[in-house]
């Protein structure tokens, strides 16, 4: 017994279905592939320089803030400049790396002389310092002060 069609017209269009699917999809990838694209902005040739910021792998921050009385973290931990030099040297009996970094953040607000006391504790330690900071004031702030 054959099979027959009790279909009235040809199936042909069915086979033809899935290649409008094909060019819808790459019809939507063509008109939104580009939305998705990194964006990366203008060339700009910037001038050569010997001045190359390092990356430390494990440095030690101590975070400076002028908020009424003043503040010092080590880490996420708050010190004083006596727990400090302690805990620097506890740091440094463990045995650190030769070229171990200490990175002080402080605040705009905090006295070049906190500033300098912080980083001699860390110098007489044998840590190299790298100062990261605020940013210069604007003149309403100088103004106020």
């Amino acid at each position: 017994m054959k099979l027959e069609t009790t279909l009235p017209e040809g199936v042909g269009f069915l086979h033809a279905i899935p290649l409008f699917n094909l060019f819808a999809v790459l019809l939507m990838c063509h008109a939104v592939g580009p939305l998705l694209e990194e964006k990366t902005g203008v060339a700009v040739d910037m001038p050569t320089s010997m001045f190359q910021i390092e990356r430390y792998q494990e440095a030690a921050v101590i975070t400076l803030m002028a908020q009424g009385n003043q503040q010092m973290y080590l880490g996420t931990q708050a010190c004083t400049m006596v727990e400090l030099d302690q805990l620097l040297g506890k740091t440094v009996d463990k045995g650190v790396a030769p070229n171990a970094v200490v990175v002080i953040k402080a605040d705009r607000m905090v006295s070049s002389e906190s500033l300098r006391q912080v980083a001699e504790v860390c110098l007489r330690k044998g840590l190299k310092v790298v100062l990261a900071g605020g940013g210069r004031r604007t003149s309403l702030q100088e103004a106020s002060q």
